[in-house]
């Protein structure tokens, strides 16, 4: 039995291998030094902005070089953190910032999601499949439900949501000390949301029925 929530990161992308990418995983717009695919075949094409590793292509996630409709499985693992000055170079003594990156505010983390989900909508086929790791984050002092965010930058551009699974975290950096009551409960777990690229028509149907729900909701 497969699950929906799992503490193993390994185990959830062989479930999604098992039941969407029997043919394995194809491409990772943003591989880092690799660590993602830890104990599994990494992807055939591999590309990041900083390659940290050999046969990695050097690569902007919103602009990669392959025509259109090429690929049939895509992965996107992009930073989550926020209020981050200078991506991998770091921010100061945040070793969260260091090691995974970020942006300075959710503008620019939603700009980049949108740009990269537009790219991977034009280069996998119809019926191709696109898996997103992402995180929900407090920013700003308002929590940012970046997941639910996802699926609708997704949607409307031409994907359905397929699967989604839980990573629960197995252990935590200590959080930082602060004064005052907590705000907001402490974010342990991540999200595998598994879309499923659609063709025109299906898409033009989707966009119908969005648009549909949110006139009935003015």
């Amino acid at each position: 039995m497969l699950r929906s929530v799992s503490g193993d990161q390994l185990e959830i992308l062989q479930a999604i291998r098992t039941m969407h990418c029997p043919d394995g995983f194809e491409c990772d717009l943003t591989f880092g030094s690799g660590s993602f695919w830890k104990g599994t075949e990494p992807p055939k094409h591999r590309y990041d902005i900083d390659p940290q590793s050999d046969g990695v292509v050097q690569s902007c996630s919103t602009k990669i070089p392959h025509r259109d409709g090429e690929l049939r499985s895509v992965v996107f693992d992009p930073p989550f953190l926020t209020y981050v000055r200078s991506g991998r170079s770091g921010n100061g003594p945040m070793v969260m910032s260091r090691r995974f990156g970020g942006y300075w505010t959710y503008d620019e983390l939603a700009e980049h999601y949108t740009a990269t989900i537009s790219e991977c909508a034009r280069v996998i086929a119809p019926g191709g499949v696109l898996t997103i790791k992402c995180q929900d984050i407090v920013h700003n002092h308002t929590l940012h439900a970046t997941h639910i965010n996802v699926v609708r930058w997704a949607e409307v551009r031409g994907f359905r949501l397929l699967d989604m699974f839980i990573l629960a975290a197995s252990h935590r950096m200590p959080a930082p000390n602060k004064v005052g009551a907590q705000k907001h409960a402490r974010i342990f777990h991540s999200y595998f949301l598994v879309f499923k690229r659609l063709t025109e028509k299906q898409h033009a149907n989707q966009l119908w029925r969005i648009n549909d729900r949110a006139m009935a909701a003015e």
